[in-house]
């Protein structure tokens, strides 16, 4: 059952990067200018984040399979209208019920594997789930480049229909109904008052809030529109914590902050999300904008990273209920950590063949660190709340993800732009000092003042990239801290105290918080 859930959450997960690539064709394709076409990607995702806090609300009153079943139609629809769409506003409009249902497949699909699974073999299962969460990203630029040089960009969208047909009639000959939900956990969840106000809040804080986020990283954060953004979603966002803490049914359970192993391994999620995620656009950005190589070479480059996170996830998986998720979530950040720091020392000849050994670290790292994680996180959840806590989980992360990306952008264009001034003057002067001396040795020949500047702007982001890799570093090693202190998972606990006893394992979970 994890496979089949896995199947629809590769492709919902794979459709946030595989765009960005295909964006100039489209370009092209809709004679438009390429701020327009990127609301393509940006549709997408907003409407991820419009939806996705409330999914778990809304499966708890109509079931999980329910959920998971029309958020995978949505998302098949959408892709097939994507396809056919003749202007740019319709593909833009569909990317929006494409987004929708892709968005409600990643906390349904958690929810689903926690609630399905005996907390034993929960590691294992989410591992397995994990997969596609890590994999799609790092994939999608290159499967988006070979589909659309290969055929079109219409392809990227096809190639979801044959396979999300595929993964909807095995979900709805595998999963469970309803019932399966509440299983041993008393009446369901239902018939409180609907929380419509919590609702509404929700969607348009976290779609105001990431957008104002997302758009700091190009525009910078005294932009007007990214302030007011900012603002709002912050604002929208305190009144929705104040009411959802007083009602008795709210769309989001904060309450579950509370718990002290739910809390602690949610910041180091949010900080491997910010720091990490948000880097994965460092090394396509070298590649492509550095080096000048075309986006499927820079994804060939990267395949290892995403093969390597695959197998960390699986031992991850199945060393998890061996060592807990403490010793595996900080060995996995101090693999991060090495394979990262050598990031640091780049210049603008590294070839990508030369960095393979330290992107396999860091995708080994990034598979034993996130999964044990969230695991360790909802295992203080009880299957009545699993559905909330598993929108939460998400929803944060993702607003972590996006202060990353901002965060790590600003810095990079700040970082290169000094670098840029420093280098220009130091060879007006003929000072040029040690950290300059080769920079200034490669630009010398350049024949014209624009070939110049390029030469001067290419080592300077370099340099920029470096200092920016050296801020993931050091966010890595403190998390390493964080996550030596993580709460321990009560079923292992259980688990090894039963097996003291010489007795079964049998696990009465218990809800962390009552109504």
């Amino acid at each position: 059952m994890a496979a089949v859930v896995s199947l629809g959450l590769f492709m919902a997960i794979l459709d946030n990067t595989i765009v960005s690539v295909t964006l100039p064709q489209m370009q092209k394709a809709f004679h438009t200018d390429f701020e327009t076409i990127t609301w393509v990607a940006s549709a997408y995702f907003l409407a991820q984040a419009a939806v996705i806090p409330v999914v778990g609300y809304l499966s708890d009153r109509i079931g999980s399979k329910l959920v998971f079943l029309t958020a995978l139609m949505l998302f098949t629809a959408g892709s097939a209208l994507c396809a056919l769409a003749p202007t740019k506003e319709t593909l833009i409009i569909f990317r929006v019920f494409q987004g929708i249902g892709g968005g409600a497949l990643l906390p349904i699909a958690f929810s689903i594997i926690f609630r399905i699974f005996p907390p034993t073999e929960r590691g294992m299962a989410n591992a397995v789930l994990g997969i596609p969460v890590m994999m799609a990203p790092a994939f999608g630029p290159t499967i988006g480049g070979y589909l659309s040089t290969s055929f079109s960009w219409n392809a990227i969208f096809s190639i979801n229909i044959p396979i999300g047909i595929v993964a909807l009639i095995l979900a709805i000959l595998m999963l469970p109904g309803r019932a399966a939900d509440f299983e041993n956990q008393g009446e369901a969840v239902g018939k409180s008052r609907f929380d419509i106000l919590g609702l509404v809040l929700s969607m348009i804080g976290f779609t105001a809030l990431v957008y104002g986020i997302t758009e700091a990283g190009s525009k910078g954060w005294g932009d007007p529109t990214v302030l007011t953004f900012i603002v709002v979603g912050a604002v929208v966002l305190a009144t929705f914590i104040v009411i959802e803490l007083r009602v008795s049914d709210p769309v989001m359970d904060l309450r579950l902050f509370a718990n002290y192993t739910f809390t602690i391994s949610n910041i180091v999620v949010w900080i491997v999300a910010a720091v990490l995620f948000g880097s994965l656009f460092l090394l396509p950005l070298f590649f492509e904008n550095i080096q000048g190589a075309t986006a499927l070479v820079a994804g060939e480059l990267l395949i290892s990273q995403g093969l390597a996170m695959g197998v960390g996830m699986a031992l991850s998986g199945a060393l998890y209920n061996r060592v807990g998720p403490r010793i595996l979530a900080a060995s996995g950040l101090a693999l991060l950590v090495i394979g990262t720091y050598s990031l640091t020392q780049l210049d603008v000849n590294t070839s990508g063949v030369s960095l393979q050994v330290w992107l396999v670290l860091r995708g080994l790292g990034l598979g034993f660190t996130m999964p044990p994680l969230q695991t360790v996180a909802l295992s203080a959840v009880s299957n009545r709340a699993m559905a909330k806590a598993s929108s939460l989980v998400t929803v944060t992360r993702m607003v972590a993800s996006a202060i990353g990306v901002a965060g790590l952008t600003t810095y990079l264009t700040q970082q290169g732009a000094n670098y840029a001034l420093n280098i220009q003057a130091a060879m007006q002067t003929g000072s040029l000092s040690h950290q300059f001396s080769n920079i200034g040795a490669a630009c010398a020949s350049a024949s014209n003042q624009a070939i110049l500047h390029a030469c001067v702007a290419q080592h300077a982001s370099t340099l920029g990239l470096n200092d920016t890799f050296l801020v993931v570093v050091i966010f890595c090693a403190a998390s390493i801290v964080l996550a030596l202190i993580v709460g321990r998972d009560p079923s292992l606990l259980a688990l090894k105290e039963a097996k003291a006893r010489g007795e079964d394992f049998v696990l009465e979970r218990e809800p962390i918080l009552t109504d």
